[in-house]
């Protein structure tokens, strides 16, 4: 008898520790949302050549230098979700050209269901979808539907194949809300680039169904969609790119893939990021070269006039030697000469960061720098960084290639010369980054900090040259400072010395703008290398964002510290309670912005949401 009651108590604790158990899981899988990581699914369908893993390196690279926590996934990953769960894994999906053409009808339906049905955001460029096994094209794209746009159609003689044309975006307002730096577009609102004007892009024949349309392509007498956005009531969004972005890239035109990717995760996806721009601020610098001592009324006129200020700190690069065009005829800055530039070296090194420009003789080195023996190249380098060095005493560690020859074995040198940051003549009006030029990859130490051009135009002698009007020009720099507050990116401008009534008033309108903004909070006015600096702390902070519901958990590491880290949630307008002191909090369109402003090195804030 006893014996039967023990085992009757025995069964009834064990049926109890059941039902809680069972209670437990229910209440937390059916009622409380887990927590779960938050990341963008960058989808890699195939990978079998070198020119297709450089495709995926690049959007690699880009998501990787914006901030935002992604995995590469394989279509086989996605196919092992059950039907709901893809979206709460992931918050978004990018599929890239060329490795997605071969995407099959299973994957195809189950992003197409993440999208119309769960709420999820995708973005695919070129030709996802558009080719079967084995390489014969699809009949039928398998995205048309979803996409809004019929894409990848065949020529007048029944070809399927891809064309070059051009990217016009609608209207200025669909330029800039897509991330386009003001002075990209041209006066018809083209996409083109400094010095050669409008760019052609490769694209597919297309036609739009119901999307909508943000930029096209006229080339070939109709209007063919290259940008458009299809979104549903589930508040899901296809967005089509009709055009190879990791190409774009790996010509020395990262503005474009840069500007859809961000534009795509940030307005559409809703996508938490680490903010590349310390303070989560945007970020502006302006270089300033002096090439040669014709530069030198020029500076002086400036300096009487005020327009250096040590609140703007400029970054200053300067070819140091004697001589211009060749060696020994005597044209050059002289910096170490106390009757040349010595003197006007030493007051300017009050107004910021002082950088080298080339080696020794600007002409002479930007012509033949590479006919020169890389050992001579090198000896003119260190020229110049030891007659810098030699006047103001502080270590150079910026550097600009005159006439912007800058092949990357250079970068070796200045690497080793402790330089963090150069000026770069490609990519331009983008964010500072790490170039590629398809197999070559430069050094991942050094930033390269884009010219942010008007047009074909980068300096204002260019453009006073050009005949570009000079209200136009003002209102293109008020535009660019604002740009770069709002989408709190970093730009630069650069120009040299010049004492011309356009050039003096432009860079006191720009001044003048500058220090406003500044003064807000807006903008952060550094030299390159004190943004390098950031950026490559930035690029080492470890950081993971989970989610429940709209509640946050942000882990943060960096052993150089965090400060000045942001991360940017979205929490739309409810209320919310940041638990951390250490933190400071701005919202700004629905994004609540948290800034560590102490030197802690590793944190963890919670973002509660009422």
């Amino acid at each position: 008898m006893r014996q039967r009651k023990y085992f009757y108590l025995a069964l009834t604790v064990v049926v109890l520790l059941s039902v809680i158990l069972v209670m437990n899981l229910f209440l937390h899988y059916s009622w409380a949302e887990p927590q779960r990581q938050v990341q963008v699914a960058l989808l890699a369908g195939e990978i079998s050549t070198e020119q297709d893993q450089e495709i995926l390196a690049v959007y690699e690279q880009i998501l990787k230098e914006e901030g935002f926590s992604y995995r590469v996934v394989s279509p086989a990953e996605l196919a092992g979700y059950f039907p709901g769960q893809l979206q709460g894994r992931y918050q978004a999906i990018v599929a890239p050209e060329k490795i997605n053409a071969g995407m099959t009808e299973e994957t195809a339906a189950i992003i197409d269901a993440y999208v119309r049905d769960q709420g999820g955001s995708a973005l695919f460029s070129l030709d996802p979808a558009t080719a079967l096994n084995g390489g014969a094209g699809q009949p039928l794209p398998l995205l048309v539907d979803l996409l809004g746009v019929k894409y990848n159609l065949p020529a007048a003689d029944g070809r399927v194949s891809t064309y070059t044309g051009w990217l016009f975006f609608t209207d200025q307002e669909s330029g800039r809300e897509w991330g386009i730096t003001p002075g990209k577009l041209d006066q018809d609102n083209a996409y083109s680039t400094y010095s050669y004007g409008r760019l052609k892009f490769e694209h597919t024949r297309a036609v739009n169904i119901d999307a909508k349309v943000a930029a096209l392509d006229r080339s070939e007498g109709v209007e063919a969609p290259v940008l458009t956005v299809k979104s549903y009531g589930s508040g899901g969004n296809a967005v089509y790119a009709n055009v190879p972005l990791a190409n774009s890239k790996l010509r020395s035109e990262d503005l474009l893939p840069r500007s859809v990717l961000r534009t795509f995760l940030i307005d559409y996806a809703r996508m938490p990021r680490l903010v590349n721009s310390p303070g989560g601020m945007g970020g502006f610098v302006f270089n300033l070269h002096i090439c040669s001592g014709a530069y030198s009324r020029a500076l002086t006129v400036m300096l009487m006039q005020g327009f250096f200020n040590s609140d703007m700190p400029l970054s200053i690069h300067i070819t140091a030697g004697p001589d211009t065009y060749k060696l020994g005829d005597n044209m050059g800055f002289y910096a170490e000469n106390e009757y040349r530039g010595k003197a006007i070296l030493e007051v300017l090194q009050n107004y910021g960061e002082i950088g080298s420009h080339g080696g020794w003789a600007h002409n002479f080195f930007a012509y033949n720098l590479q006919y020169l023996p890389r050992d001579k190249a090198f000896q003119l380098l260190d020229w110049n960084f030891q007659a810098l060095e030699a006047v103001t005493g502080r270590k150079v560690v910026e550097y600009s290639a005159p006439g912007g020859n800058h092949p990357f074995w250079v970068n070796n040198k200045l690497e080793e010369a402790g330089v963090n940051s150069y000026y770069y003549a490609g990519d331009s009006g983008s964010s500072p980054s790490h170039p590629r030029i398809y197999e070559s990859f430069a050094n991942q130490d050094l930033w390269a900090f884009p010219i942010s051009p008007y047009r074909q135009y980068a300096s204002l002698e260019e453009m006073e040259r050009g005949y570009a009007p000079a209200a136009e020009v003002r209102q293109w720099m008020e535009e660019l400072i604002d740009f770069s507050a709002e989408e709190k990116v970093i730009r630069m401008v650069y120009t040299h010395p010049s004492d011309t009534l356009f050039c003096l008033e432009a860079m006191k309108a720009l001044e003048e703008k500058a220090l406003a903004e500044q003064s807000e909070g807006r903008i952060k006015i550094a030299p390159m290398s004190s943004f390098a600096a950031f950026l490559q702390r930035h690029a080492k902070t470890k950081w993971e964002i989970k989610k429940a519901d709209n509640d946050y958990t942000i882990e943060l590491e960096n052993a150089e510290g965090l400060k000045d880290i942001t991360v940017a949630v979205y929490v739309g307008e409810k209320s919310k309670i940041v638990l951390d002191n250490d933190v400071k909090t701005s919202e700004e369109g629905g994004w609540l912005y948290i800034t560590v402003i102490s030197d802690a090195k590793k944190k963890t804030i919670e973002v509660n949401t009422i």
